[in-house]
């Protein structure tokens, strides 16, 4: 299960950079990292106390504690993950121009990523998905659709589907803040089976989603051959 949770649940936090800035680096930045699957946007919050600093990586999918410092410009924030089990260090460490900033943040054995970021107004959180109603009932698997991942302790955490269905074929992609991912894969009667691979610094992991569709949307596996499962469930966008 280690490494599904990583490529999946890891989307929350691999974009933790921290935010610098000559003198006080209290307030919130825009934070892009760039990541296997595209770059990825998040918003951080932090406070700073002297040279100690701490604060928040908010988030659609939660909110993850950051603690570090800031010595002249230079950053060095460090997060522990509880993911399943399974432990994970984020050190994350950069320098700051201002409102400007970069550097690099290194998850755990899985590697080191670059990121920029610029102080500003707080990211705006995706908006929670909407219920399906009776009357939206869905029958097959097109149109664009809320996913949320529940990964035992370490939560739940949104994605978003976009497919097109044609007979018992399915195609389409899904988006989450590390970016986009093309799925294929089929619907035959009520069950959906959705195969694609994620990009890590491990290679590429396979993953299977099969769900049943019911009155209110899809709920089911997902799956990495011998490395365990995690539940899932879907409600189409009105």
């Amino acid at each position: 299960m280690k490494y599904l949770t990583s490529a999946l649940a890891l989307v929350a936090v691999l974009a933790a950079a921290p935010a610098f800035a000559q003198g006080t680096v209290a307030g919130n930045w825009d934070i892009t990292m760039t990541t296997p699957q595209g770059p990825t946007t998040v918003n951080l919050k932090l406070t700073q106390d002297g040279n100690k600093v701490s604060g928040s990586l908010e988030s659609p999918m939660g909110s993850v504690p950051l603690a570090g410092t800031n010595t002249a410009g230079t950053v060095a924030l460090t997060a522990h993950v509880e993911l399943q089990g399974n432990a994970i260090d984020l050190g994350l460490n950069g320098k700051a121009d201002g409102d400007s900033m970069n550097g690099a943040v290194k998850i755990g054995d899985f590697g080191e990523f670059p990121f920029t970021g610029k102080r500003g107004p707080a990211a705006a959180a995706s908006a929670a998905a909407a219920p399906a109603t009776a009357a939206s009932a869905p029958t097959d698997a097109n149109g664009k659709w809320n996913i949320t991942l529940t990964l035992g302790g370490a939560g739940s955490f949104p994605l978003t589907g976009t497919f097109k269905q044609d007979g018992e074929k399915v195609s389409g992609v899904l988006t989450s803040m590390a970016g986009e991912v093309p799925v294929s894969g089929t619907m035959a009667g009520k069950t959906l089976k959705l195969e694609f691979k994620v990009d890590t610094p491990q290679g590429q992991l396979p993953i299977t989603m099969t769900g049943e569709l019911g009155t209110t949307g899809f709920a089911g596996k997902a799956s990495i051959a011998g490395l365990g499962d995690t539940d899932w469930t879907a409600t189409r966008v009105p």
